[in-house]
């Protein structure tokens, strides 16, 4: 959920012109933009639906080799007019593959030959009817899309739809923000109806993986306090069979807090055992089963390992573990010699 380049926004922002249907003015957008100490890129673009190879596919469009594009699952980015991207779906509807050629027909022209370069994770946006998603859509050069779809209301001043903005690492965004809306107020017009810095619009996949909420959290922490349950379990029935061992060792001179030892450090090494083997094996199997969703719903699959995070739960497993053991231990130290050791 916090990372919208994942799943398509491959930007920081965007502007949008009266809900995506309205121009942008590109002079005065250029001007302004570029010299916003907040601005990294910046690239415009255009929303629409047209027929490749007879299927109504949504489209953004875009100029080739702009700075901002939607990332890139296999293949690469929109460099040239005769190219197109695809969402992963849509290449699957349409039996093709990344090297192959498509047909785009306008219905307002001659249809026009593309040549499919890659595979992207398209941005949720769009109108109310058929829009892009992350599997569904085309990426290709904003001149295909029709002149009457790329200026619905005649604008004299023409331009864009829509802005992704990349802003300055570092930058700060609250700050940010508030320059961009200052931006935005100079680029509105009585044609395009007002242009808006827009919030990020997340796929029904992500947000239903966000209606989750606190489940695994909860199913975690469960099945740690059964770990930690069956651990304690696990020394008190282990110092109980072997009382007489200990008893033995009192007999040689052990003190309690030798024998208390012994349980914490049996503790120990059970649970490093475990975090040697299972934090590995976690981190691969996480990794791997991270990616099959993420190509499951064609969002970027680059799994992560929050290394700080992993040394922490490791060395607080490790002293859970001793407290764990405090009252095991506390039973083998007042291990009864005497009475164990009468019949001996």
């Amino acid at each position: 959920m916090s990372h919208p380049r994942l799943y398509g926004w491959n930007w920081d922002t965007i502007l949008a012109a009266g809900g995506g249907t309205g121009n942008i003015p590109q002079n005065r957008a250029t001007e302004l933009l570029d010299r916003d100490p907040f601005v990294q890129s910046w690239s415009g673009a255009y929303t629409d639906d047209l027929h490749i190879d007879g299927q109504l596919v949504p489209v953004l469009g875009e100029r080739p080799g702009t700075a901002v594009q939607p990332p890139v699952l296999a293949g690469h980015g929109l460099t040239a007019p005769g190219q197109v991207a695809l969402g992963a779906i849509t290449l699957a509807q349409l039996h093709k593959h990344v090297g192959d050629t498509v047909l785009e027909s306008s219905g307002s022209g001659p249809d026009t030959r593309l040549h499919i370069v890659g595979v992207d994770t398209m941005p949720t946006i769009g109108g109310p009817g058929p829009h892009l998603e992350m599997g569904t859509g085309a990426l290709l050069s904003s001149d295909l899309i029709p002149a009457a779809a790329r200026n619905p209301f005649n604008d004299p001043t023409t331009g864009p739809e829509e802005i992704f903005v990349n802003l300055r690492p570092g930058a700060d965004h609250a700050a940010a923000v508030k320059s961009l809306n200052r931006i935005s107020d100079q680029l509105s017009t009585n044609f395009n109806f007002g242009v808006f810095v827009g919030p990020v619009l997340r796929p029904a996949e992500i947000v239903n993986y966000r209606s989750m909420g606190t489940t695994p959290a909860i199913l975690g922490s469960a099945l740690a306090a059964g770990a930690v349950v069956a651990l304690g379990l696990t020394l008190v029935a282990s110092v109980r069979r072997r009382r007489r061992d200990l008893a033995v060792l009192k007999t040689l001179g052990s003190t309690r807090r030798q024998l208390a030892s012994v349980v914490a450090w049996q503790s120990s090494i059970a649970v490093t055992i475990g975090t040697v083997v299972g934090v590995p094996l976690g981190i691969v199997l996480g990794r791997f089963l991270w990616t099959v969703f993420a190509n499951d719903i064609h969002a970027v699959p680059t799994p992560t390992v929050p290394a700080p995070s992993i040394v922490l739960i490791a060395v607080g497993a490790l002293v859970l573990a001793n407290v764990v053991a405090a009252v095991p231990a506390r039973i083998a130290a007042r291990t009864p010699t005497a009475l164990l050791l009468r019949t001996e």
